[in-house]
């Protein structure tokens, strides 16, 4: 395995660790958290990054429709010319080329 978790500190190994009192026992003790290695923070960033694009692309694809819509009926509509073109474009897709 190329990454190991190093299981006890430097000091701790050679014996310089200081003895600390043990805290009152007023609070209860909750178990310590596992500190997350780097697969599984790279893994929660992965998701949460994905969940935050699929919320991005929900909101500005409707928005950019919304915007060319609303750009197209305040220049009168499409013009002639670019419907031609469109029109010849997609005949010469369907058709594979000039073969």
């Amino acid at each position: 395995m190329l990454f190991k978790r190093k299981t006890a500190s430097l000091a701790a190994e050679s014996g310089e660790v200081l003895q600390e009192a043990p805290a009152p026992s007023s609070a209860p003790a909750r178990p310590a958290k596992e500190k997350l290695g780097w697969f599984e923070k790279r893994d929660r960033r992965r998701r949460r990054r994905k969940i935050f694009e699929e919320v991005l692309g929900w909101i500005l694809v409707p928005a950019l429709i919304y915007l060319i819509y609303l750009g197209v009926q305040a220049v009168g509509g499409i013009p002639k010319e670019l419907i031609d073109f469109a029109n010849e474009i997609i005949a010469i897709a369907m058709k594979g080329g000039k073969g």
